[in-house]
């Protein structure tokens, strides 16, 4: 059973195939979804815009009929994830393989196989997909 599934939201398009990802194996379950919004140093630019892209996440997740809980995490996005799931009981993280957000900052694969080393729980890391046409 994956009662709880947590996702990185960082705004790039491999994080959002993430959050679709995640949101396909959430129906399955009728998980909740925990977005993330990791931040080495919280600073008011990067507040707000961490707080448009998990409200687009949030407006995607619950459109799908599903539940979001989110969280701002002072850390960087390994750590940050391994931590989260940890402590709310996460059953699967969905991560994309390398993400950018308009504030570049990078989901750089270092902190992929952080996750994948570190974490308690099955990790489903997302690899970037280009367009068909």
């Amino acid at each position: 059973m994956i009662s709880r599934i947590l996702v990185i939201a960082d705004g790039s398009p491999v994080s959002e195939q993430a959050l679709i990802e995640a949101i396909h194996i959430a129906k399955i379950f009728n998980s909740t979804i925990i977005g993330i919004h990791p931040m080495p140093r919280q600073d008011p630019v990067q507040v707000k815009a961490g707080r448009e892209i998990i409200e687009r996440y949030e407006g995607i997740v619950k459109g799908a009929g599903l539940n979001f809980e989110w969280l701002f995490v002072e850390d960087k996005p390994g750590p940050a994830a391994v931590k989260v799931a940890e402590r709310r009981d996460v059953d699967l993280i969905v991560v994309g393989s390398l993400g950018e957000g308009g504030i570049k900052r990078t989901l750089i694969p270092s902190a992929v196989e952080y996750i994948v080393k570190n974490a308690g729980c099955d990790v489903y890391v997302v690899k970037k997909k280009e367009p068909l046409f």
